[in-house]
């Protein structure tokens, strides 16, 4: 049995662990960086690889429809979900210094604001029909609500885990996360439960990453609560909510808009086409985000070497980013029969063209924690604005035509996301130069890798038989083409790796 000095010590250790979460220190951050983005970037594999393998298991054991139903019901929870962060986890993690007082209010918030966000989902489920044309909408949100509940207990736990740099212990959560999805939903559909399947997954996912991000961090609040915290920091929290809320709609118009007018198949080939593209940045770059959000902000007060931390970044996420989404367009072709099966054969333009937008969209993702540590979301949140409206745009003039031609319009103003990492490195005083320096090379390398894979599926159609031999033909060459032609247009890139590998052998602490 446990001592009295045993109970003492464990508790002594909490308490630290809390004391040291309320001033954000910039001290060994170099080596913290390198330790969390390599540790992320090496799990990123595993992570997916399984998320792919089990929706490729899945497509074959449902049909398009199904997840195009579960496409129509997440717009309206994630959309519940984004009203439930409201920004003030950010807050959190920006902050050079909190307090427990507001620690205290965030949690107390989040909790509030998930039980009112659960009856909300629970109560538009009612109206799912008349929103979405489909009655099978709502029979989904009168489940989906569930999660929020339990989503609320985190909110604190989730902003100081990121604002401690702990990377190891968010893969871990991450990757207990997608093992739980993966498994409860593939044991349901095989049993035969169509898109609950997925709902149970969903669920049951969702639910564990709250509950092990709150035990791994169990900060416990005091029942206080300080409205005068939440006036103060509602400029800074309601331009990170203006600027969510604005990805949202920019992420969601197009199911929304395709789901009821061509209806639960189209969308699902567009959903899955748009879910596997989405793995580059929700596995690359965003943990990277992460990553860098809290070193940002850490490093306001020297310049110099925020903007070179900036530029080795965001040269390491484009070198890696952009191949991947430019190797996704060229091999979708092959990509789709080998990992989905034929009757999925309708997505390989969707995925040529998401593929594309994903290098764009991923390798500019760095943008993002610069406006955020420099405490500048409302110029982030004009920038989205008026992405968002041509987004918007785009997507209204191309429906008629078919989810082939949203999908290009979606994919073409992605472009835009370069003005806004233009804007986000020049708040720390880079410029034009410093955009082509960083996305330049990986950009034309990417290019030439592309033209190859398309010159052999051209010229070579007949040298193999098997369609999964061809797809790692294609995959073999274009690697090689790519490292080739990146080596040669710049060496910094190649030396940036051997700096990052360096490190790793290292072995520095987190």
């Amino acid at each position: 049995m446990p001592s009295h000095k045993d109970d003492s010590s464990r508790s002594s250790r909490r308490h630290a662990v809390v004391r040291g979460a309320f001033v954000l220190r910039a001290g060994n951050l170099g080596n913290r960086v390198v330790s969390g983005a390599s540790f992320t970037m090496l799990g990123i594999t595993l992570r997916t690889l399984l998320t792919i393998g089990s929706t490729a298991i899945l497509a074959r054991l449902l049909t398009p429809a199904d997840f195009g139903y579960i496409a129509m019901a997440t717009t309206v929870t994630e959309l519940a979900a984004l009203l439930g962060s409201f920004g003030l986890g950010n807050i959190l993690v920006q902050r050079k210094v909190v307090t427990r007082l507001q620690m205290d209010t965030v949690f107390w918030t989040g909790l509030i604001v998930g039980a009112v966000l659960a009856v909300v989902v629970f109560l538009i489920s009612f109206l799912a029909e008349s929103l979405f044309g489909d009655p099978v909408i709502g029979d989904l949100l009168r489940v989906l609500w569930l999660p929020f509940l339990i989503g609320g207990f985190s909110s604190v736990s989730d902003a100081i885990i990121a604002r401690m740099m702990w990377f190891r212990l968010e893969f871990w959560i991450q990757l207990a996360v997608v093992l739980c999805r993966s498994l409860i939903a593939i044991g349901f559909a095989y049993s035969g439960f169509a898109v609950w399947s997925l709902v149970a997954g969903g669920i049951a996912g969702t639910t564990e990453g709250a509950l092990l991000a709150f035990f791994a961090f169990p900060y416990l609040p005091r029942l206080r609560f300080n409205l005068a915290y939440l006036a103060a920091t509602w400029r800074t929290s309601g331009s990170y909510f203006g600027s969510s809320m604005l990805y949202y709609i920019s992420m969601n118009i197009d199911v929304m808009l395709i789901g009821r007018q061509l209806g639960a198949s189209a969308l699902g080939y567009y959903q899955n086409a748009r879910s596997l593209t989405d793995e580059v940045r929700g596995r690359l770059a965003m943990p990277l985000q992460r990553v860098l959000f809290p070193a940002f902000s850490a490093l306001q007060s020297d310049q110099e070497r925020l903007q070179r931390t900036v530029i080795h970044s965001g040269r390491l996420l484009a070198a890696v980013i952009v191949p991947v989404g430019f190797g996704i367009s060229a091999v979708a072709s092959e990509l789709v029969p080998v990992l989905y099966g034929s009757q999925w054969l309708d997505m390989v333009p969707v995925l040529s063209m998401f593929g594309l937008s994903a290098a764009v969209r991923g390798s500019t993702a760095i943008a993002s924690p610069l406006f955020n540590s420099r405490d500048r979301v409302g110029l982030s949140f004009r920038y989205n604005l008026v992405g968002t409206f041509i987004t918007v745009v785009a997507i209204v003039i191309s429906l008629p035509y078919g989810i082939s031609a949203v999908s290009a319009a979606v994919a073409l103003t992605s472009l835009y996301a370069l003005v806004g990492f233009r804007a986000g490195i020049g708040l720390i005083g880079l410029g034009v130069r410093h955009v082509m320096l960083i996305l330049g090379p990986p950009t034309a390398a990417a290019t030439i890798m592309w033209l190859t894979i398309w010159a052999m599926r051209t010229y070579a159609v007949d040298w193999l038989d098997v369609p999964a031999l061809v797809l790692a033909a294609h995959i073999l060459v274009g690697v090689l083409v790519y490292a080739l032609a990146l080596h040669t247009a710049s060496r910094q890139y190649f030396n940036d790796f051997v700096d990052l590998g360096n490190r790793l052998l290292k072995r520095p602490n987190s």
